[in-house]
């Protein structure tokens, strides 16, 4: 269900704040109290990490800065502060429609590397790999201190923020400051030198364009000098996709998205794993690193292809309700609450909540004997969530299969998710998009800490350098460390 709601983030892309209508007191109190009762009877994991009383105090500090009007702009501040201390990676808060179509946006596209910012294309001058220092006289950390909150991620995960704020950067500072025709911004020139200089805003499709060309997105390092035709054919792609490294007999198997229909996904699989055969690859790596999610099945189908042996994902499902709370606002579900919700859960009570002990998935979860038969790496990282890091997993829990890149910005131990219910605040309009279902993993290595993503078994970040080469050095990590010492043994 990952992509879907993604898709209803990119129609917020187009979004700044503008004049508005204040919203009065009573009226925000309102919305705050569906909030709260959305929260309280349907999240499946509302003390996970914050307990009953942290958040108790939290309502009661909004209720008292709502006590004067504010624009929706300011309430949806607000209520992102809340949502963010919940550290569930599937619970949205989506703006107002009362903020006007874009007209601007901050144009300098970046990349944030081991605790500093650096320009991600070579664009007004500023060549990639240029560390900014500030904006409008902000220091880029408090930037990001005030940007925290807008994305929401599993536990302590902080490797998702990261990801998703260097790529939705100017949305989510036009979130936190509002539009500007201008900006000024300080940087460290080529001589190590603080300068200075002026940009202007542009409007989103400037930047959409300018995106294809992220050094970041490694296209030099596939041979490639035009980006655009490059993210055009690996980065654009959500349909799975092999190339070979005939010096290495290795396939890299790219996996964008998990939203594919099952059946299309399963189809292509079998393709691709049949021409991986036919190139007598030794050894196969998949990358997930910018694979949010989408549906299960696409998840399951691929690890069949990797394992020699029945496998499970799910020690348990949960829910602290039976019906959708707050029915009035909902305005959209994916799925029939009557089968997925009462009919699935109603037999199986276990205190203030159900619980349902079995996995009807498992039939599907053993060995395809067309699947690979070598050394298998999987690439992940931050963006890796959802579905994805569950699949990164299974992986992990495989000892003959080698996780390398960052902690998955999914959870380690649980997730939220299955069931998402749309919701929209009857007078501040603000969408917040919360999923019912609570779901316990299966793992194999648990001391791992609470509120971990996925660990990779060899961390291998991106650096300054990296960036301004053009290096992948996550996938050459594989290429040139993992795989010549396994080809000795």
């Amino acid at each position: 269900m990952k992509t879907m709601h993604f898709i209803f983030l990119f129609g917020w892309m187009a979004t700044v704040f503008a004049q508005e209508i204040a919203l009065a007191p009573d009226q925000m109190k309102a919305d705050l109290a569906v909030v709260r009762d959305i929260l309280t009877n349907g999240h499946p994991g509302l003390y996970d990490y914050t307990s009953k009383t942290q958040l108790d105090s939290l309502y009661r500090s909004i209720v008292t800065e709502i006590s004067t009007p504010q624009s929706p702009a300011a309430f949806f501040r607000l209520l992102s502060g809340l949502t963010d201390q919940i550290h569930d990676g599937h619970l949205l808060l989506f703006p107002p429609p009362t903020l006007q179509k874009v007209e601007r946006f901050f144009p300098l596209l970046l990349k944030y590397i081991q605790g500093d910012w650096y320009t991600d294309t070579d664009d007004f001058d500023l060549p990639a790999g240029t560390q900014i220092l500030s904006i409008n006289d902000i220091p880029l950390d408090e930037i990001l201190e005030r940007l925290w909150k807008y994305v929401p991620a599993d536990g302590f995960n902080t490797t998702q923020k990261y990801r998703k704020i260097e790529m939705y950067f100017s949305l989510y500072l036009n979130y936190a400051f509002g539009a500007a025709l201008d900006y000024s911004v300080t940087y460290l020139d080529q001589n190590g030198q603080t300068q200075r200089r002026t940009v202007q805003s542009e409007p989103f499709e400037s930047l959409n364009t300018r995106n294809t060309r992220r050094r970041s997105y490694f296209a030099r390092y596939h041979g490639f000098e035009d980006g655009r035709n490059f993210s055009a054919r690996y980065i654009g792609n959500k349909s799975p996709f092999v190339y070979f490294i005939d010096s290495l007999k290795t396939a890299v198997l790219t996996v964008h998205s998990f939203g594919i229909d099952p059946k299309q996904f399963k189809s292509d699989l079998i393709d691709l794993f049949e021409e991986i055969e036919d190139a007598e690859a030794d050894y196969l790596v998949i990358d997930i690193r910018r694979n949010d999610g989408g549906f299960r099945p696409d998840a399951i189908h691929l690890f069949t292809f990797l394992t020699n042996k029945p496998f499970r994902q799910i020690e348990s499902s949960q829910v602290v309700s039976l019906t959708i709370p707050q029915q009035e606002y909902v305005f959209k579900t994916y799925l029939d609450p009557q089968q997925f919700l009462y009919d699935k859960f109603k037999d199986y009570p276990r205190g203030d909540r159900w619980v349902l002990a079995t996995d009807g998935a498992e039939e599907i979860m053993v060995p395809d004997d067309r699947g690979f038969k070598g050394k298998v790496y999987v690439l992940v990282g931050g963006l890796t969530f959802s579905a994805a890091a569950t699949f990164a997993l299974n992986a992990k829990n495989d000892p003959d299969i080698t996780l390398v890149g960052e902690e998955c910005g999914g959870g380690y131990y649980f997730h939220n998710g299955e069931f998402p219910v749309y919701y929209r605040l009857p007078h501040s309009e603000i969408v917040l998009v919360q999923f019912m279902e609570k779901v316990l993993h299966v793992v194999s290595d648990k001391t791992v800490p609470p509120g971990s993503g996925v660990p990779p078994d060899y961390t291998v970040g991106l650096t300054a350098d990296d960036l301004f080469t053009g290096k992948d050095a996550q996938l050459d990590y594989i290429l040139n460390q993992l795989i010549p010492l396994s080809s000795t043994h």
